[in-house]
């Protein structure tokens, strides 16, 4: 069958130069995004092609694929009920508890 002939390995959904690295918390960010998703940082950033290669590198090893989930805003469901700094800690601290656990 034709389809079982092709190369079962899919190719990279994202390229180093759409990613960058957190200064602050070491994560992996699109480059499109203006703060880190995970600890909001809004400085630097590591864009080196080597790094973040490495990086995404460690993600795939750890997750299989990288997924916009992974790089991205996770939807924090508090965050319709309320705004204000108080809702922002929260949807913080509930991303920062996901991260760890989903280290496990």
């Amino acid at each position: 069958m034709p389809w079982r002939d092709s190369d079962s390995r899919e190719a990279p959904a994202y390229a180093p130069s759409d990613l960058k690295i957190c200064d602050l918390c070491g994560a992996l960010n699109l480059a499109s995004n203006r703060e880190c998703f995970v600890c909001r940082w809004h400085g630097n950033f590591d864009r080196r092609s080597e790094i973040v290669s490495n990086a995404m590198e460690l993600l795939e090893r750890k997750h299989g694929r990288i997924d916009l989930a992974l790089v991205s805003s996770l939807p924090c469901p508090n965050a319709s009920k309320q705004s204000g700094p108080m809702s922002r800690l929260q949807c913080f601290w509930t991303r920062l508890v996901q991260k760890f656990y989903s280290r496990r």
